[in-house]
């Protein structure tokens, strides 16, 4: 077995969320990136791996406004960026404050991962996800792919706007590229 941990420098985690219903024009859809994600994965076999990790809510930012598929970050302002931050926190992670973290708990095979999310407040979600690209160099494993998250699984209900007027959709999809270094 070999064990490896994630290289935060070289690695990239990000997350976009979409807003729907019959306002949703008034809302945006958002790109966040992740970061200081702590993680480690103990390689079994050619062919799988088991991971676990944390992300820090306080490690959550706000990247800007995906608009047909491009990012505009001029959008929204600082004060913007925060409130989205503080929403987040408050109505997705009853409350939790910035310093908690998300645990992840997961198994790779083949191209397949199944993950399981704890929130701070012990919510979970299972979570399968895809690896679209792999790659080994002598002593890192380079690992890409997708996987979509249940909001509401996470916090319990809805994300709403104010009064309603939208939603945040359920399906929250994360892309990652991750680099891994291994453990002496």
């Amino acid at each position: 077995m070999s064990r490896y941990t994630l290289d935060p420098a070289a690695s990239s985690i990000q997350v976009f969320t979409y807003a729907e219903g019959l306002f949703a024009r008034l809302a945006h859809d958002l790109r966040l990136t992740v970061r200081n994600a702590s993680f480690s994965a103990d390689r079994e076999s050619p062919t799988s791996a088991k991971v676990s990790g944390s992300v820090p809510l306080s490690g959550i930012h706000v990247d800007g406004v995906m608009k047909k598929g491009t990012l505009h970050e001029d959008v929204l302002s600082t004060k913007d960026q925060a409130e989205i931050l503080e929403k987040m926190r408050s109505e997705v992670f009853a409350g939790a404050p910035a310093n908690s973290e998300i645990h992840i708990e997961g198994t790779l095979t083949g191209d397949t991962f199944r993950v399981m999310l704890t929130g701070p407040d012990g919510r979970t979600a299972s979570v399968t996800g895809t690896v679209t690209e792999a790659s080994r160099a002598e002593g890192s494993e380079n690992v890409c792919g997708a996987l979509d998250v249940s909001v509401h699984e996470i916090a319990g209900h809805d994300v709403k706007g104010p009064l309603g007027a939208f939603r945040i959709s359920d399906r929250v999809h994360v892309k990652f590229d991750a680099k891994f270094t291994a453990v002496p």
